[in-house]
Parts: C-alpha cells; structure tokens; sequence
C-alpha cells in the first residue's frame, strides 16, 4: 500500500448492514476499512482483501473504543452497530436494546467529536411516532410508539446526543440517517429475527401445498428497504460529508400480505397462509416520507420483490441448513 489511504471505521460489521458497507467502501481502492463487531461473519467479510482489518472489539467498552480512536486516524466512521430483534423481545427485554446501544453509540460520538472523524450515524424507523407518513422533523414533537418503545429510545438518545454536540461545540460532521425495516441476505433468520426475515426462514422450511401461520390479519404495513440501498446511501453521505438528518425509505405501502406473498413467490411453493389474529398487528401503517431523500440524492432503487426473491434465494442456498 504505497499511497495514504482513507481511513473508515465500520461498526457491526458482522450485521446486516455492516457487511454490504465493508465490501462496497473496498471497491474504491483508496479506502482501508476497520471493521469491528463482537463477532466475525467470516463468510461475508472481505478477510482476503489486505485494505480491510476485522477486530473484535464490543462498542460498549470504552477504553478499548479510545485505544482504537487513537491508533488510527479515522477520516470517517460508520456507525451500523444496532440491536436487532422482534417487538416480543423488545417488550421482554428491553435493557438488551438500551444498555448496550446508549453505552457504545455515546462511545463512538465521543471519540468522532475529538478526533475530528466525520459520523454517519444509522438511526431506525423506530424512532417516530404512529402517523400516516414519517417526517423527519416531527419526531420530537412526539413520543414513540408503545410498539417501539424501549428500540425508539435507544435510537433517539444517542440522536439528541448529537444535536447536544452541535449545540455545545458548534459540531456538524455528522449526519442522522433513518431506514425503514431492512431487509437483505445477511439479515438474523434465528431467534428474535424481524418479519421478512422470520417470514423466509417459515416459508423455506415449509413443506410444498401446505399451510404456514402468520401473525396479525395480513393488512398492517410497511416501508421496507433492502440493505444494499441503505449501504450505498451511507457511503455517499460519508464522501460528501453531509450534515443531514434524512429517512432512508422506498416510500412505498406494502402490507404484511404483500409481502409474505412476495416470499411465496419467490420460493416457487404453492402455499396457503392462516392469519392469527389472536396475535398482535403492530401498528397500523409505516410509511417513510422520501422528500428529503429524493433532495440529498438519494432514491431508492431496488424494486421489493427483487431484494425479497435476492434474499430468500441467498437464505436458502446458504444458511437454511445451518439454523434450526
């Protein structure tokens, strides 16, 4: 490596976006990319290629977070570290989503202010309030949803966190992004996973001309987004060092019904589906206002049933057998 390479830090590398950012960022061989996660997806991540570093570092241990911050020089930072998980597991156990997100997130937010690192901080759908349409600014106008409650917070602290910074020390090399619900091939498909990919993992091990169980009546819905488009916002955002707070969304309504359909069709199975209704809907409806996306130049453009069929071809060759 004769030239200075750029320098990026990449949290959660091992997760569901952190893999597509850590391959994507090496295309430009400019870039040498630090990921780090408290565990290796060392089928996705690019080990053989020598602009890329893997450590296992836990976000929320701040003297290893500082030691990292002062070995390297880091010309940006993007922090995909998130906690995962399904509304039940939210509701049960609601300290695995703010402990460690509140810890580590104010963690990298120090060491970025102090190093001078620009941050593209990943925030969630979670954060806003039931409505027809999300819109950026409405979000502290509100409290969250009682659905969202303890995932919101998580979000949301570590967002007034840096506002609290721009306020105080006048700092603005950062950007909040937003996605809808994620989906893509390096989703969680074991305990806990969210809908897509809990729909997937059920339609795949679902014999042919059979019957497969979904919660709720089918008519809720959401704005999905798949996790190449959310990858290649943040690295756009990251060059161009925008200091933005923006929603990351296709803007567009799909129903619980939709999409298990999409799942379907993409598996080729001739499969019937029963509604519980005795299970929770969730909220009504989830829809991201695209405006300020379209603005900052940055459309969505995976097509849904593309990513679904992508995503269920990916789990069914690869990781169906290795999850029970």
């Amino acid at each position: 490596m004769g030239s200075i390479l750029k320098k990026i830090l990449v949290t959660g590398c091992s997760g569901l976006v952190g893999t597509k950012l850590c391959n994507q960022l090496l295309l430009d061989k400019d870039n040498l990319v630090i990921g780090i996660d408290i565990k290796l997806n060392d089928k996705r991540l690019p080990l053989d290629n020598e602009n890329f570093v893997y450590q296992k570092i836990d976000i929320t241990d701040k003297d290893k977070i500082n030691a990292l911050f002062e070995l390297h020089d880091f010309d940006g930072v993007i922090n995909a570290f998130g906690i995962k998980g399904s509304p039940i597991r939210a509701k049960e156990k609601p300290l695995d989503f703010l402990t460690p997100s509140i810890k580590g997130n104010i963690n990298i937010i120090e060491n970025c202010h102090k190093h001078n690192s620009f941050l593209v901080f990943l925030s969630s759908v979670g954060v806003y309030a039931p409505a027809e349409v999300f819109v950026e600014d409405t979000v502290w106008k509100t409290l969250p949803s009682e659905h969202d409650w303890f995932p919101s917070w998580s979000k949301r602290i570590p967002e007034i966190y840096l506002e609290a910074y721009k306020i105080q020390h006048n700092w603005k090399d950062f950007a909040i992004l937003r996605p809808a619900n994620i989906f893509g091939e390096d989703d969680n498909f074991g305990e806990g996973s969210t809908v897509i990919a809990a729909t997937i993992k059920k339609v795949a091990n679902a014999d042919d001309n059979t019957e497969i169980v979904v919660w709720g009546d089918g008519t809720p819905t959401r704005d999905f987004i798949f996790a190449d488009e959310v990858s290649n916002s943040c690295i756009k955002v990251l060059n161009n060092k925008q200091n933005i707070t923006c929603n990351l969304g296709s803007g567009e309504d799909i129903s619980i019904e939709k999409m298990v359909l999409g799942v379907i069709t993409a598996s080729g199975k001739n499969l019937k589906i029963k509604y519980d209704t005795t299970k929770p809907n969730g909220d009504k409806k989830r829809k991201m206002s695209i405006d300020k996306q379209f603005e900052y130049g940055l459309k969505n453009e995976t097509n849904f049933q593309h990513g679904l069929t992508q995503t269920y071809k990916h789990y069914y060759n690869n990781i169906k057998n290795e999850i029970i």
